[in-house]
């Protein structure tokens, strides 16, 4: 296995890097300290070439430009905040509104708009590359300055994990982050042939502004349904766009579900600590956001999936949704890995 390193642009005069994790496969990563993003993942093809599994873009600050936070690191909290508004240790905080008054992926200035620090760390038949931030209150206004740190390794069995770590907070605050890929496993711009299931019996009941009502709805007979395998150019069309969260088993050891293109055969196995998935079917998109792996295309709106694992969105004011508080001093470590097999 290697790891390349090289500057890749300079945005407000700081320096953006790119890591690029390569195993004995031919499998590869690539890394950016910008969102402490997850930029490519690389599969040789059948042609004696490459193709890219995720969207992602070829230049740093093209992150910048569009609302995909395509496979970025999304904190201090993934997903919505109802109105921004939280209660912690007696006081009520007003968090930075972002989206139709509520906030959403850790607001304007969450962790996918910074610039992380990385190095390199090798073990068996394994390499990492670990990205460390210190959030501060006055940058992202959310309570405490706190310490991040994100652990991405590929394996030799075509693993690839990401381990999110807060510490060191001066107050107590929220953490519950995620990373934001798209994936699309095949050379369509859409998922007409791709299937995919989820170990998932209920999904939440939402607002129109997508803020949890509190209550579940039981997928049975419904396009919801991933328990057995679906279409998901079907289930779109159904659903009218999946943007929705889903409560599975948590499990490193399981997976909890599967994404695979039918045409190549080549599928993901999703893995997860926490016990929630958003599922986003990239409906209602901006134009002109062209993404790598369409080659000098635009995106398509339903091109890809998000796959977002961590507790259910709005936790903090909903009851056995999840604690997502890291109290002062404290340490949370939460995992999401994914697996790829070729067909």
């Amino acid at each position: 296995m290697e790891v390349k390193q090289e500057i890749v642009e300079t945005i407000n005069g700081q320096k953006v890097e790119k890591y690029t994790i390569i195993n004995d496969n031919g499998v590869q990563v690539g890394l950016l300290t910008l969102g402490a993003t997850w930029q490519e993942f690389l599969v040789p093809d059948d042609k004696g070439g490459q193709k890219n599994l995720i969207i992602g873009f070829d230049k740093p600050s093209d992150y910048l430009k569009n609302p995909l936070c395509a496979g970025q690191s999304i904190g201090r909290v993934a997903g919505r905040i109802n109105q921004g508004k939280v209660n912690l240790d007696g006081k009520e905080i007003q968090l930075p509104q972002n989206e139709k008054g509520n906030t959403l992926h850790g607001g304007p200035q969450g962790f996918h708009q910074q610039i992380w620090t990385a190095f390199i760390e090798s073990g068996q038949n394994a390499l990492s590359v670990v990205m460390t931030y210190d959030a501060k209150e006055e940058i992202d206004h959310f309570p405490g300055d706190m310490q991040v740190e994100v652990r991405f390794t590929l394996d030799n069995a075509n693993r690839f994990t990401i381990v999110y770590t807060g510490k060191n907070a001066t107050k107590t605050t929220l953490f519950n982050p995620t990373n934001h890929v798209y994936f699309n496993l095949g050379n369509r711009q859409d998922l007409s042939q791709h299937t995919f299931t989820l170990a998932a019996d209920r999904y939440l009941e939402t607002r129109d502004d997508l803020i949890p009502t509190g209550k579940f709805i039981d997928v049975a007979g419904t396009a919801y349904d991933f328990q057995t395998w679906q279409n998901l150019g079907e289930a779109i069309a159904d659903t009218g766009g999946l943007d929705d969260a889903f409560l599975v088993n948590a499990s490193l050891d399981k997976p909890c579900g599967e994404l695979k293109d039918e045409e190549s055969g080549d599928s993901v196995h999703l893995y997860s600590d926490r016990d929630a998935w958003v599922v986003y079917s990239m409906g209602g998109i901006p134009e002109g956001i062209y993404p790598a792996r369409d080659k000098g295309k635009m995106a398509k709106e339903f091109e890809a999936l998000a796959l977002e694992a961590q507790f259910l969105p709005d936790a903090i004011n909903h009851d056995g949704f999840g604690d997502i508080v890291l109290p002062a001093n404290t340490e949370k470590t939460y995992t999401i890995a994914f697996k790829y097999h070729k067909g």
